[in-house]
């Protein structure tokens, strides 16, 4: 996938809230309970989605300089005029906020996948975050800075789409202030789009250089999908139900689950760790997925259950 560079609107702990409403009329849209009834998009359907929005010379210009957030991508409906018919269709819309800490436009682009085309956009520019709180917009942007230009960082997020949620300066009872007493040191959170990956960049203003990376398996709702399907897509694998259940034996077993994501060569994978509860012999797999295929690409069985770890430090100083 094209790297683009997403950079979100900044506030406190989790994300943004942001509050507005879309323009009427732009999309002949249905009811929210009728939407659901229009299929789930694939994960390749919603990358390829996002890249045909950011192809689009205007969202290029609209986007360039700016902060911005990829926040949903799944169908909606649209009535076009075909040979002189009107006629309403589904299609994908990638809905993203540009802007910074004080005011944002609400951004709908609608695509083709047949077509790999944008066929239609909507601009709200009246919403408003809750402002970032215990830094100023100057400290963000060059915490931001000095977290993109790091190598480490740049080689986690080439080639895939990435947003910033928050940044926020490191409170005093924090393991790493501890480390660093009365340093003001500022963290930014890079999360890969789609996907349960999150790192958590510190950085050290005064020496303008990141002196810690940590990876959390975080994300926001596309990325809880995806970990979802990948659970389903290992389940109804018929290679992992005999390992893990035995023959015919399915209905009688309780089995405890979680993923995690990783990212090799560019590729998202999602390990789904299985685990067989009693009676013994106790079963535990890690089952890998390919989410561009939507396959399971490997099946490892593990010694005994181990948990993969929650949150793990890949750099220090």
């Amino acid at each position: 996938m094209k790297k683009i560079t997403a950079i979100v609107c900044l506030c406190l702990l989790g994300g943004c809230i942001l509050v507005g409403v879309v323009i009427a009329g732009i999309f002949q849209g249905r009811s929210s309970q009728q939407e659901s009834s229009f299929r789930e998009l694939t994960e390749k359907e919603k990358s390829e989605a996002i890249k045909i929005a950011f192809d689009n010379e205007k969202v290029k210009e609209m986007v360039k300089g700016k902060e911005y957030s990829i926040s949903y991508v799944n169908m909606t409906s649209k009535e076009q005029v075909i040979e002189g018919k009107r006629v309403l269709g589904s299609y994908p819309v990638v809905e993203m906020y540009i802007g910074g800490a004080e005011w944002v436009t609400k951004v709908n682009v609608l695509v083709d996948l047949d077509e790999k085309k944008v066929i239609d956009m909507s601009e709200n520019p009246h919403v408003k975050p809750i402002p970032p709180k215990g830094v100023t917009e100057e400290e963000i942007a060059e915490a931001i800075k000095i977290a993109l230009n790091n190598e480490i960082v740049k080689g986690k997020i080439e080639g895939l789409v990435y947003e910033i949620p928050w940044v926020d300066e490191i409170r005093e009872e924090s393991e790493i202030k501890r480390e660093r007493p009365g340093e003001r040191l500022g963290m930014v959170n890079v999360g890969i789009v789609g996907a349960m990956i999150t790192y958590i960049v510190t950085v050290s203003p005064a020496e303008r250089k990141v002196i810690r990376i940590s990876e959390l398996p975080w994300g926001g709702r596309m990325g809880r999908e995806k970990s979802e399907e990948a659970y389903e897509i290992a389940r109804n694998n018929s290679r992992v139900n005999e390992m893990i259940y035995g023959v015919g034996e399915r209905q009688q077993f309780l089995v405890e689950y979680l993923t995690r994501d990783r990212v090799v060569g560019g590729k998202l994978l999602v390990d789904v760790y299985m685990h067989r509860e009693k009676p013994e012999p106790e079963k535990a797999i890690v089952v890998t997925g390919d989410f561009e295929e939507e396959k399971v690409i490997g099946i490892n069985e593990m010694v005994s259950w181990s948990r993969p770890e929650d949150y793990k430090v890949i750099y220090k100083q």
